[in-house]
Protein backbone atom coordinates (compact mmCIF):
# COMPACT_ATOMS: atom_id res chain seq x y z
CA UNK A 1 0.00 0.00 0.00
CA UNK A 2 1.46 3.37 -1.54
CA UNK A 3 0.64 6.79 0.85
CA UNK A 4 1.49 9.99 -1.08
CA UNK A 5 1.34 13.27 0.71
CA UNK A 6 0.64 15.58 -1.90
CA UNK A 7 0.50 19.74 -2.00
CA UNK A 8 1.11 20.64 1.79
CA UNK A 9 2.39 23.70 2.85
CA UNK A 10 2.72 22.82 6.79
CA UNK A 11 5.82 21.63 7.69
CA UNK A 12 3.61 20.25 11.33
CA UNK A 13 1.16 18.77 8.97
CA UNK A 14 3.85 16.71 6.41
CA UNK A 15 5.74 15.77 9.80
CA UNK A 16 3.00 14.72 11.31
CA UNK A 17 1.86 12.46 8.30
CA UNK A 18 5.10 10.90 7.68
CA UNK A 19 5.18 10.17 11.49
CA UNK A 20 1.60 8.51 11.37
CA UNK A 21 2.50 6.47 8.18
CA UNK A 22 5.87 5.22 9.79
CA UNK A 23 4.60 4.25 13.29
CA UNK A 24 2.42 1.71 10.67
CA UNK A 25 5.28 0.14 9.47
CA UNK A 26 5.29 2.53 6.22
CA UNK A 27 8.73 1.84 4.86
CA UNK A 28 8.47 4.59 1.63
CA UNK A 29 7.46 8.14 2.10
CA UNK A 30 6.18 9.72 -0.87
CA UNK A 31 5.70 13.81 -0.78
CA UNK A 32 4.72 15.44 -4.38
CA UNK A 33 4.36 18.99 -4.84
CA UNK A 34 5.51 20.38 -1.26
CA UNK A 35 5.36 24.02 -0.96
CA UNK A 36 6.24 26.45 1.90
CA UNK A 37 7.78 25.55 5.30
CA UNK A 38 6.44 22.13 4.04
CA UNK A 39 9.29 22.02 1.13
CA UNK A 40 11.85 24.13 3.43
CA UNK A 41 11.89 22.27 6.73
CA UNK A 42 9.10 19.94 6.46
CA UNK A 43 10.75 18.00 4.04
CA UNK A 44 14.42 17.57 5.59
CA UNK A 45 12.80 16.59 9.13
CA UNK A 46 10.93 13.86 7.21
CA UNK A 47 13.98 12.57 5.37
CA UNK A 48 15.73 12.51 8.73
CA UNK A 49 12.82 10.49 10.18
CA UNK A 50 12.46 7.68 7.57
CA UNK A 51 16.22 7.56 7.93
CA UNK A 52 15.74 6.52 11.10
CA UNK A 53 13.57 4.04 10.70
CA UNK A 54 15.42 2.40 7.91
CA UNK A 55 13.21 3.72 4.62
CA UNK A 56 12.92 5.00 1.56
CA UNK A 57 12.26 8.97 0.36
CA UNK A 58 10.73 9.84 -2.41
CA UNK A 59 9.89 13.75 -3.39
CA UNK A 60 8.39 14.33 -6.70
CA UNK A 61 7.63 17.52 -8.58
CA UNK A 62 4.38 16.61 -9.13
CA UNK A 63 1.69 13.84 -8.52
CA UNK A 64 1.63 13.22 -12.05
CA UNK A 65 5.44 12.46 -11.52
CA UNK A 66 4.93 10.22 -8.78
CA UNK A 67 2.60 8.42 -9.92
CA UNK A 68 4.23 8.05 -13.19
CA UNK A 69 7.83 6.77 -11.02
CA UNK A 70 5.83 4.28 -8.73
CA UNK A 71 3.00 2.66 -11.35
CA UNK A 72 0.54 1.74 -8.67
CA UNK A 73 -2.06 -0.51 -9.84
CA UNK A 74 -4.84 1.49 -8.35
CA UNK A 75 -4.70 5.82 -7.18
CA UNK A 76 -7.16 6.38 -4.51
CA UNK A 77 -7.79 10.20 -4.33
CA UNK A 78 -8.32 11.18 -0.26
CA UNK A 79 -10.57 13.15 -0.04
CA UNK A 80 -14.05 14.80 2.05
CA UNK A 81 -14.82 16.41 -1.75
CA UNK A 82 -15.25 12.30 -2.60
CA UNK A 83 -19.16 11.28 -3.06
CA UNK A 84 -17.63 7.72 -2.61
CA UNK A 85 -16.73 5.81 0.77
CA UNK A 86 -13.41 3.68 0.38
CA UNK A 87 -14.42 -0.08 0.65
CA UNK A 88 -12.11 -2.56 2.05
CA UNK A 89 -11.99 -4.48 -0.79
CA UNK A 90 -10.27 -1.50 -2.97
CA UNK A 91 -7.15 -2.10 -1.02
CA UNK A 92 -4.71 -3.49 -1.92
CA UNK A 93 -0.26 -3.40 -1.70
CA UNK A 94 -0.55 -2.42 -5.85
CA UNK A 95 -3.06 0.72 -5.15
CA UNK A 96 -1.81 3.97 -3.76
CA UNK A 97 -3.66 6.11 -1.60
CA UNK A 98 -3.02 10.59 -2.10
CA UNK A 99 -3.93 12.53 1.34
CA UNK A 100 -4.23 16.28 0.05
CA UNK A 101 -3.18 18.75 1.80
CA UNK A 102 -5.26 20.99 -0.02
CA UNK A 103 -8.38 19.62 -1.83
CA UNK A 104 -7.28 18.57 -5.71
CA UNK A 105 -7.77 20.71 -8.31
CA UNK A 106 -9.53 19.01 -11.69
CA UNK A 107 -6.88 18.28 -13.53
CA UNK A 108 -5.69 16.07 -10.18
CA UNK A 109 -8.81 14.34 -9.89
CA UNK A 110 -8.48 12.90 -13.11
CA UNK A 111 -5.84 10.91 -12.29
CA UNK A 112 -7.65 8.53 -9.61
CA UNK A 113 -10.83 7.37 -8.04
CA UNK A 114 -12.10 9.95 -5.62
CA UNK A 115 -13.03 8.23 -2.20
CA UNK A 116 -13.56 9.59 1.29
CA UNK A 117 -13.05 7.76 4.68
CA UNK A 118 -15.29 8.29 6.83
CA UNK A 119 -16.79 10.29 8.75
CA UNK A 120 -15.61 13.19 6.59
CA UNK A 121 -14.08 16.54 8.13
CA UNK A 122 -11.31 14.47 9.86
CA UNK A 123 -7.79 15.67 9.60
CA UNK A 124 -5.82 13.96 6.88
CA UNK A 125 -3.41 12.75 10.06
CA UNK A 126 -6.68 10.69 11.39
CA UNK A 127 -7.56 9.74 8.11
CA UNK A 128 -4.08 8.34 7.25
CA UNK A 129 -4.68 6.21 10.68
CA UNK A 130 -7.73 4.93 9.74
CA UNK A 131 -6.79 3.60 6.49
CA UNK A 132 -4.55 1.42 8.34
CA UNK A 133 -6.67 0.27 11.20
CA UNK A 134 -9.97 -0.23 8.91
CA UNK A 135 -8.47 -1.25 5.71
CA UNK A 136 -4.79 -2.61 5.58
CA UNK A 137 -4.59 -6.66 5.85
Amino acid sequence: MLTIFHNFASQIKLEEMARTALAYGTDLIVVSKATGMAAQAGIPTVSRLVFEKGGKLLVTHSLEEALEVLKPKEVFLITDLAEEELRREEVSPEAAFVFFGNYPVKKEEELGKLRFISPKGLSEVAQVCLLFERYKG
